[in-house]
Formats: C-alpha cells, structure tokens, sequence
C-alpha cells in the first residue's frame, strides 16, 4: 500500500491537502490509489468516506469542485485529479482519482466484508454447564459428569447496509474446564448421566473448584434479505460462565434400622 500522508510534521504536508499553488512541495507527497482507499474500506468497513478536490487556486463551485484542479497520474497511468481523503471526517491522506474513481469512494464496502466483521461480534450464546452430581458438589476419586444442552445452530439477524442479514452459526467444539488446572476440547456436548460422554475424576479433596465450558461456534453462514446462504469461514470461542464445585470424601454413616 501506499503509504500515508503525513499529516503534522512538514509544511508540504499542507500544500498537499489543502488548496495551494501548484510547485515542488508536491513531490514529497505520498498519493493512495483506488485500490489503497478500497484495501482501507476493509480495513474500516463501518467507516464514512469523503473526498474534497484539491485546487491550484481558490475557485471552487458551490459543490466544492475545483475550477482548476490539480492535475496527477494515478497509478493506472491515467489522467487524474488530486484529492483530500476523510474517514469519518478525519483527514487520512491525499489520493490521485479519476472521477469514475472519485464517485466510488462513498461506497460502502461490499456486505461479504461487513458480514465477516461482525460475526466476531455478535452475541453467540454461551453455554449453560450441567454438573452432575447436582447442587454443587462431588466425590473425590469418582467420576464428575459434565453436558451442556447448547448444541443446535444459533441464527442471529442484524442490519448492514440497509440490507437485512441473517448470520448463523453452531457448536463446533467445546473447552471443558474442570478448575483443577485441566481441561479437555471435545466436539460432543456431553449428555446426562449415565452415560458418562464428558467425564472428570478429582484426585484430591478441595473446598472449591471453578468449572466452565468455553463453546466455539462455526460451521457458519449468512443470507441477504432471504437469499440464499453464503458460507463464513470464521471461527470463535465464547467464555461459558464459572460454577463453583465442591470436592467431598464420602464418609462412611452407620444407620439403625
């Protein structure tokens, strides 16, 4: 890419970005493509993008175009006017456009790109851990029984550039943390006893322990206003919430009868 603009630091840095007569401060100027405002769009996907023509005097329209543009060669080889470029207002650079070029600049990035940003955003469900035995304790040197009923796909609808977008995902794998310094990754939700799928045995007696499960979700896909799917080749793991665990000997009771 190339690079950015300069934007406090040398005078020429002005002499690029506003209006100025035309001379040799240009030649330490650094111009972006169409292709570097394109890259950056993907960058900043949510982001609004303007540019303000530059001039070699002070004629502008009422529209803000130049009655004497400066002139440039974009990197295509072809005639060019040179520009401001502002994201969200800022001034990020100067660019050497065409007008085909220049019209395009205000386009938001194709719904591809804003989909694949906000998937890592997106409020995915963590998973309710199930601990069997039930309220909150255990036996030491047993086997501990962990599931989670989270285990079918998670559709999720927002709005992206005016266009209705439905993203869904499921649970790939699951991190069963066992709070005693280890976990296993499995791609079974686990299941009620007895089957026992995700099991733990703890070793020594302890007054808690923090269990969890961390849930990655994938296998995903989106839709544009009931279109048909488009595969997301992302991933992400979401932090499932901490359960204290109590770990108990059985002792021994003698009982009348």
């Amino acid at each position: 890419m190339a690079a950015l603009l300069t934007l406090i630091g040398p005078a020429a840095s002005a002499d690029c970005n506003e209006s100025a007569d035309f001379g040799s401060a240009f030649e330490e100027c650094h111009f972006l493509s169409a292709a570097d405002i394109e890259e950056q769009k993907t960058e900043y996907p949510t982001a609004t993008w303007t540019v303000r023509q530059l001039c070699k005097d002070d004629g502008r329209t009422l529209e803000g175009a130049c009655f004497n543009p400066q002139d440039c060669t974009t990197a295509a080889g072809v005639p060019g006017t040179r520009y401001t470029l502002y994201r969200d207002g800022v001034n990020v650079g100067t660019a050497c456009l065409t007008a085909d070029e220049e019209r395009k600049v205000g386009d938001p990035p194709p719904i591809r790109v804003l989909v694949l940003r906000a998937f890592e955003t997106l409020d995915w469900p963590a998973s309710e851990l199930v601990v069997q035995p039930p309220g909150g304790k255990t036996l030491v040197n047993l086997e501990t029984n962990f599931y989670t009923d989270n285990s079918e796909a998670t559709s999720i609808p927002v709005t992206l550039v005016r266009s209705h977008v439905v993203v869904t995902a499921e649970p790939i794998a699951y991190r069963w943390n066992f709070g005693d310094g280890t976990s296993v990754t499995t791609t079974s939700p686990g299941a009620p006893y007895p089957d026992l799928d995700v099991s733990h045995v703890y070793e020594r007696v302890t007054d808690k322990v923090v269990v969890s499960v961390d849930t990655q979700y994938g296998a995903a896909s989106f839709s544009v206003n009931g279109g048909p799917p488009e595969e997301i080749p992302s991933t992400i793991w979401v932090p499932g919430e901490g359960q204290d665990l109590e770990v108990v000997e059985a002792r021994p009771q003698l009982v009348l009868r």
